[in-house]
């Protein structure tokens, strides 16, 4: 074993311990007023996941939280299981890591990215074949998820590269090397029903008792990730300067090596249509009028009751003698377990911080007052995204987002406003997560790329990240007073 992976696993052990220390020892420390012991063991339980979340992984501190919550936490096994991998949420999540890994096995994915920068009216204009490549991304990263999402967007550029003759170390695809990334990121939180947005949205309604409106969350997601995209290019365009000539002569249609002339073939069709239900089905709620029979059906089964149904009718149905979605290999492929115990803990610690026999809002807003007291909504909507977008580079912005809850929710309930833009606006700024390997698992693959250096990351991420930011905070403050 090399000197190299001894660090690396006394580290671990060191780091797992503190881990346990924390979730365990701190509820040892005397309560401060108006925090109670039980809030001085929840507060702990909640530092050491965080601690083990960025230092450790995922999986095994999550279950030591379980487990720390039946011990220390004030709730009996029964209960919390049942409102951790019993909560809707997490199978929910469950069961849309299914569906887009069906989306994956039937190479829908790079069909989209495909058949968007072959259309006609980019060719020979390489800003507009740009922004309609990164849009594909924006939307595959919506649909499956950051990381292969950017694979498959690097795929094509590396093809692109070949067919026009770039080079590693040329302008362009230093630039687009990240800007993938960036799409395939930000997308991710344009449907609120994937991965972080779930996570995050699913403590604060454990908190809080609200849901956020789907449709509502959608629309200021689309419309901050079109202007993200526009100001992304400008910037490009403007500041970076790189050299896009080569992309005049560029027909996209040559990339197409399967012959089928981009065509969608029958079981890519069959899935496109069960993705359109899905969303159409979790959206429609919504939109459809109190006693419309379909709106009674899907209220009667909510989102989670959506989700199985569409998984059922995949696995229902036959094609070419086996079922559309084979379950087996969609739970060995598809699910990320990581986040299934991720939200497995958040679900109910998130409730238990918040209940009155903790102190624990209480004490938060204790500290909040100085710094938010008389300020504008407004004020606190700018701060908690700007934190939101800087801490995510340092540290999982799912367990980010789930962290600043309780901050959100303390001070919006006191203060008698509404905590829905708040929300809104840590989900959109988690996903601002590019500077550093240890923001996000496609932070960590743009890292490891060989056509970009730390240093041409740092250069584009920097300014992209900020911008982004400000831009998201204006979209979210503007349609939110319309829509809310």
């Amino acid at each position: 074993m090399s000197e190299t992976v001894k660090k690396k696993n006394t580290m671990y052990y060191i780091n797992s311990i503190i881990t346990l220390v924390i979730i365990f020892g701190f509820g040892q420390l005397p309560a401060v007023a108006p925090l109670t012991p039980l809030g001085m063991n929840l507060i702990g339980i909640f530092l050491g996941l965080l601690y083990g979340w960025i230092f450790v992984d995922i999986v095994w501190p999550s279950m030591a939280g379980l487990l720390a919550l039946m011990l220390i936490g004030g709730m009996a096994p029964k209960v919390l299981l049942n409102s951790s991998f019993g909560d809707p949420i997490v199978v929910m999540m469950f069961f849309i890591f299914i569906f887009c890994a069906a989306i994956d096995q039937y190479g829908l994915s790079r069909f989209i990215s495909m058949w968007f920068i072959t259309r006609k009216f980019v060719q020979g204009k390489p800003w507009a074949f740009t922004f309609i490549f990164l849009a594909s991304i924006f939307i595959l990263g919506g649909l499956t998820s950051a990381s292969p999402a950017a694979l498959i967007g690097w795929a094509i550029l590396y093809a692109i590269c070949d067919l026009v003759g770039y080079k590693k170390g040329d302008g362009y695809p230093t630039m687009m090397v990240f800007a993938i990334v960036f799409a395939a990121q930000v997308g991710m939180s344009m449907i609120p029903f994937k991965q972080v947005p779930l996570t995050v949205l699913g403590a604060f309604q454990n908190m809080t008792g609200m849901s956020i409106d789907y449709a509502k969350y959608m629309v200021i997601a689309i419309v901050s990730c079109i202007v993200c995209a526009i100001l992304l290019l400008l910037v490009c365009k403007f500041l970076f300067h790189p050299d896009v000539s080569k992309l005049a002569t560029l027909d996209a249609r040559e990339l197409d090596k399967t012959g089928d002339g981009l065509m969608m073939n029958r079981n890519q069709k069959i899935v496109f249509a069960f993705l359109i239900a899905l969303v159409l089905c979790l959206l429609l709620p919504s939109f459809l009028p109190q006693g419309f029979f379909l709106k009674t059906f899907l209220d009667g089964i909510g989102s989670t009751g959506v989700c199985i149904f569409i998984v059922a009718i995949m696995c229902l149905i036959k094609v070419d003698g086996h079922p559309l979605l084979q379950m087996k290999k969609a739970i060995n492929n598809g699910v990320a377990w990581g986040i299934i115990f991720l939200l497995a803990a958040v679900q109910p610690l998130s409730t238990a911080m918040t209940a009155e026999e903790s102190g624990i809002t209480e004490w938060m807003m204790g500290i909040l007052n100085p710094i938010f007291g008389g300020k504008s909504p407004i004020f606190f909507m700018v701060v908690i995204g700007l934190i939101a977008a800087l801490v995510t580079n340092v540290m999982n912005n799912g367990a980010l987002g789930v962290a600043l809850m309780p901050i959100v929710y303390s001070y919006c309930t006191s203060s008698g406003i509404d905590p829905q833009l708040s929300v809104i606006i840590v989900v959109m700024c988690v996903h601002l997560a590019f500077l550093t390997p240890a923001a996000s698992s496609s932070a960590s693959l743009l890292h490891g790329n060989e056509w970009v250096t730390s240093k041409d990351i740092m250069k584009s991420a920097t300014p992209i990240v900020f911008i982004s930011w400000v831009a998201i905070t204006i979209v979210t403050v503007a349609l939110g007073s319309i829509l809310f």
